[in-house]
């Protein structure tokens, strides 16, 4: 199975380098730039760099690390074709031009880091979601304007939060049998896999809540400084994107760690008040 699916994944990595330009060539003018396996390629390696970092955290979940690992690649795989046909038929207009308005921020926002002072007025007005032009501004820093990169690290977002829910249902349930089927579900739900293969921030949204969620959970149990920062980054970053979510989640946390899961003591809630005074100060 293990060889199957890097046969698998070099297979797909290579369609995307070499057919991908050809076949987006008829929408290189409505893109406004070149498509070449230049272009592909930068995007395939970004891709490749994140998923396996992913990949990693995947296979070291003790037990379950290789089921954990198989899924991630299938439902990446998945991703990683819808992106690519998204792209080549210049499906954006249809599935989501909000992309297209997140392309232009990302380049206006590199623009102004690079003192571009029109581009600096632009941003002063700029709409909510402002953190997504932080995200693709800085992935256009390291690649260029890139909006097949922005798609495939999407995916591996998409990919990944099937894994992160895993573990959050293993700490809920203890049930091996939910956890999958859990997994399975946020892998290759349809509509999850179409939000989370294009340049729009409803993929990275669910993936934050996803690891907001499983955060809490271990925090409810045990106090580590690591998942205190997972925490406070995943909530910053829902802010950023769409700040009523940040309300929402940051509520239903506050409660979460209160209420507990564990036998109420004095100890217990000493060390759940604490966390919550830090995320209040980490938050204002």
């Amino acid at each position: 199975m293990k060889g199957f699916l890097i046969l698998v994944c070099l297979l797909v990595g290579a369609m995307i380098v070499l057919a991908v330009p050809s076949m987006a060539a008829p929408h290189a003018a409505d893109y406004g730039f070149t498509i070449n396996s230049f272009y592909t390629g930068k995007a395939t390696l970004l891709c490749a760099l994140f998923a396996a970092l992913a990949g990693w955290y995947a296979y070291r979940q003790e037990q379950h690390g290789a089921f954990l690992l198989q899924i991630f690649i299938l439902a990446l795989l998945v991703r990683l074709i819808v992106a690519s046909l998204i792209f080549t038929n210049y499906g954006q207009e249809f599935f989501g031009g909000d992309a297209f308005t997140y392309d232009f921020l990302g380049q206006t926002q590199l623009q102004a880091w690079s003192g571009d002072s029109y581009a600096l007025v632009l941003l002063k007005n700029r709409m909510s979601g402002w953190g997504m032009g932080y995200f693709v501004g800085g992935v256009y820093a390291v690649v260029g304007r890139n909006m097949l990169a922005i798609q495939f690290l999407n995916a591996v977002m998409g990919a990944i939060t099937a894994v992160v829910v895993f573990i959050s249902a293993q700490e809920v349930f203890t049930n091996t049998r939910v956890s999958k089927l859990a997994a399975a579900g946020i892998a290759f739900y349809p509509s999850l896999i179409l939000w989370s293969s294009q340049g729009l921030k409803d993929g990275p949204i669910v993936f934050l809540l996803a690891l907001a969620i499983l955060a809490t959970l271990k925090l409810g149990k045990e106090f580590t400084v690591k998942y205190v920062v997972v925490l406070i980054c995943a909530l910053l970053c829902l802010l950023s994107l769409r700040f009523y979510i940040f309300y929402m989640i940051a509520t239903a946390v506050g409660g979460a760690l209160v209420i507990g899961s564990r036998q109420f003591t004095a100890i217990s809630f000493v060390r759940q008040f604490a966390i919550l005074i830090v995320l209040a100060v980490a938050l204002t």
